[in-house]
């Protein structure tokens, strides 16, 4: 089943999954997916959860960031 999930919601993670190389911890970060609460539960999607660490995030951020420029041009010229 295919569909699109019509909120986000995200969340730290206290404790550190486990330690890298470096000595430091890996931390992180749930997405959490979910369809619209309106939605009839027998039709809604299952919610999708997604652990990302922090440079992981930060590349989420810059993309989002650049297709909401993006997005925004196009706003302006149509």
């Amino acid at each position: 089943m295919s569909g699109y999930y019509h909120q986000v919601h995200a969340e730290l993670n206290p404790a550190p999954v486990h330690k890298r190389p470096d000595g430091s911890w890996r931390e992180e970060i749930e997405l959490i997916f979910t369809d619209d609460p309106e939605r009839p539960s027998w039709k809604a999607l299952a919610p999708a959860v997604c652990a990302i660490d922090a440079y992981q995030a930060r590349d989420l951020a810059f993309e989002l960031l650049a297709l909401a420029d993006v997005a925004e041009h196009w706003e302006k010229t149509r």
